[in-house]
């Protein structure tokens, strides 16, 4: 009898994920190994920034062209016999993930149709609010050529609105509007930008946006487990300090608390929400990511991800000792997650902007940053010549970085050293009206 060993995911494999495998491998006693296929349109990009690949030999690397049905069936063909579990972890690969279910029959998977609602704004909103209206604000989407006809489409809508992109993640190019003439630049600027971003992040649809009734609140998120049989896990949930709410541009991850203070059932509340919207999108066999809005009407659903969310497993595992990449592993091998008892620790996350757009000239202060007690990682995405841009103009963060500890007020103080020590030196450009600059990044400390 074949023994199934064998561990699949596409094109890209972090640490995390090669320590679940050996973690699991040493559990069940056998030698477990692993496959990641990269799709050929992905590789030469993703050797060019960097992305994580697995130089421990647990992971094979295996091109191919995921459009190529045939080429897919043949590759499978050799692992199928010996395949144990599939995952997928980052946004951008998803749709490759998809295009491998067909393929894997006899693994415990969420389905096609479900993750491309999870993967498409617009179909997300309307299975979220088919299933239940009182999940999500109104929402229209529009492609470019609806332009003309925008308020028309939207005229029983109340300012503000927010516009955001169908498939793109990181907040980016998601702008607030508060008057119809700031609505209609901001689609001429969005249009003209994001085809280019779309094929930067490897998106494979017609671009197109969403205009949403602004929610008023605390967004929040939770990442979740959902057996094959519909069972649902939720895991702690996560503050997540938006740039906007505190009155800079954009609106990114500014800043990741856990554990939170809100009273028990206002938590349960939200997770009873979150079930919501996990059977709306019919997803099974899959970890997910839930964003949340705490508004006056209660909880609102931003939208669901059919993965592990971003920093989520060093938070989790900094605050409650879970082993996220462990669990996302066990439920797809058709198994039970192990779920957190009390928090051991306050963690917090952050991502890094430069104060101005530009040509970046330096970065400071990050190996002073790095011995900080309260530090486990901080990380430089960006280097010297690269360009600068805010979130919702389609840029990245620069900086980000997880800190631990169990004294919260140490903390604090560790993360206002950050803020006080981190620089980004940035030239503007015939594109960037601000003069040269070498400003202290202001970050958030509560």
């Amino acid at each position: 009898m074949t023994i199934r060993d064998t561990i699949l995911t596409v094109n890209i494999v972090e640490p995390a994920l090669v320590q679940a495998v050996q973690r699991h491998s040493k559990e069940m006693g056998i030698k477990l190994r692993g496959v990641v296929l990269i799709d050929r349109t992905y590789a030469e990009e993703a050797l060019e920034r960097d992305f994580p690949r697995d130089k421990t030999g647990v992971f094979e690397e295996v091109f191919c062209d995921f459009d190529d049905p045939d080429e897919l069936q043949r590759i499978l063909k050799v692992y199928n016999d010996r395949l144990l579990a599939v995952t997928c972890r980052y946004e951008n690969s998803m749709h490759s993930f998809r295009k491998l279910i067909p393929f894997v029959p006899y693994l415990p998977a969420p389905s096609e149709s479900s993750l491309l609602w999870s993967l498409e704004k617009p179909m997300m909103r309307d299975r979220l609010s088919n299933y239940n209206r009182q999940l999500t604000p109104k929402y229209q989407y529009i492609e470019e050529t609806d332009i003309p006809n925008v308020f028309e489409l939207i005229k029983d809508f109340n300012f503000p609105v927010i516009v955001k992109p169908s498939e793109l993640a990181e907040s980016l190019l998601v702008t607030r509007c508060e008057t119809k003439d700031e609505l209609s630049i901001c689609l001429i600027n969005t249009f003209q930008v994001i085809g280019d971003i779309f094929e930067r992040e490897h998106r494979e649809n017609t671009p197109g946006v969403l205009i949403e009734e602004f929610m008023e609140g605390t967004m929040y998120s939770t990442d979740a487990y959902i057996t094959s049989e519909g069972e649902i896990y939720c895991l702690p949930l996560v503050e997540v300090v938006t740039a906007h709410s505190i009155g800079l541009p954009g609106f990114y991850s500014y800043r990741h608390i856990i554990p939170v203070g809100l009273p028990e059932g206002e938590v349960e509340k939200a997770f009873e929400v979150s079930r919501a919207a996990i059977r709306a999108l019919n997803l099974r066999a899959t970890s997910t990511h839930i964003e949340l809005f705490l508004t006056p009407q209660g909880w609102k659903i931003i939208e669901v991800g059919a993965r592990i969310g971003g920093y989520r497993g060093s938070l989790y595992r900094e605050a409650y000792g879970i082993d996220h990449f462990y669990n996302d592993l066990a439920i797809h091998m058709g198994n039970k997650p192990t779920m957190p008892g009390a928090p051991i620790k306050h963690a917090a996350g952050f991502n890094i902007y430069a104060d101005d757009e530009g040509i970046i000239e330096s970065i400071e202060g990050i190996e002073e940053a790095q011995q900080l007690t309260s530090v486990v990682f901080v990380e430089p995405h960006a280097e010297p010549g690269d360009e600068a841009l805010f979130a919702q103009n389609g840029g990245r963060y620069v900086v980000d970085g997880i800190l631990s500890n169990t004294d919260p007020d140490q903390l604090e103080k560790d993360m206002a050293k950050i803020r006080e020590i981190v620089k980004i030196n940035v030239r503007s450009t015939d594109h960037h009206t601000n003069a040269t600059t070498s400003k202290k990044l202001e970050r958030v400390t509560n």
